[in-house]
């Protein structure tokens, strides 16, 4: 079992799984574009623990995943494996466990938004140049009679909308420290105790979350606030979402690391 679960995101800009991020142009994409693999669509994610989420997508997010607030700038973000390196709700082939809510990040892939000198008025869309999905005879191509076909014109207002709710994310979690709402809470899981008899807790990792404890503690006016600008909601649904802490190991033991498989194949002919 893993021994956090905190993982390492910088922002919701994050390349993660990107590999050669390229800014979409004509002259260089214009014979480019994508075939969908139906038969692995999330094969380029199987080995991401963490995915950035925005603020918008928490109450469907909270129906499959815990949300946590990762690394330095408090990335909202779903756990999707207990251990680095693995996704437990994507298989090998790529596939993602039926009924998972699929977050934005993933998506949108193989495009990733990209910023000129760090000015966020000033947006450019990139395309993952390594993407295996990306080929020279495309179903969708990038561009036809060199303008962007009404694919990529699709995928630019995605990613613009996604920027967009990216800032409210932001905000977000500033109003969420300005409120001293944060603390790093510990992820339990039931196991039999000793006797065999009864169930104790285990703690398996910690997070950065929200304080229900906190929440109870702010003045009602702070409490009204949030309610009236949409946070209160976002919040419940955060702390909701522990609830799912469960389902994640499931899926660990259904669809384990190929290390940990190979560490129980080991132990098993022992």
């Amino acid at each position: 079992m893993a021994e956090n679960v905190t993982g390492t995101i910088e922002t919701t800009g994050s390349l993660l799984f990107y590999k050669q991020p390229e800014p979409l142009n004509s002259e260089v994409h214009g014979n480019l574009g994508v075939t969908l693999d139906q038969a692995h669509p999330f094969l380029f994610a199987k080995e991401t623990q963490l995915v950035p989420i925005t603020v918008a997508e928490f109450a469907s997010a909270a129906l499959s995943y815990p949300i946590i607030f990762a690394g330095t700038e408090r990335t909202p973000a779903v756990v999707m494996g207990l251990q680095n390196d693995h996704n437990a709700y994507i298989d090998a082939k790529g596939v993602m466990v039926d009924g998972a809510y699929v977050p934005a990040f993933l998506r949108r892939y193989p495009f990733v938004p990209a910023t000129n000198n760090g000015d966020p008025e000033n947006l450019m869309v990139c395309v993952d140049r390594a993407a295996p999905i990306v080929n020279d005879k495309p179903e969708l191509p990038f561009f036809e009679n060199g303008k962007p076909s009404a694919f990529t014109n699709n995928a630019i207002e995605f990613i613009q909308n996604y920027e967009a709710e990216t800032q409210g994310s932001r905000n977000f979690v500033k109003v969420m420290s300005d409120l001293d709402l944060f603390e790093t809470q510990d992820v339990t899981i039931p196991q039999p105790a000793a006797d065999g008899k009864s169930l104790v807790q285990q703690k398996i990792g910690e997070f950065v979350g929200l304080s229900q404890d906190k929440l109870n503690k702010l003045p009602t006016d702070k409490v009204i606030e949030l309610r009236d600008n949409g946070g209160l909601f976002a919040l419940y649904a955060q702390l909701l979402s522990q609830a799912n802490w469960q389902r994640v190991v499931a899926q660990e033991m259904k669809n384990p690391s190929p290390a940990t498989a190979a560490a129980t194949a080991t132990k098993g002919n022992a």
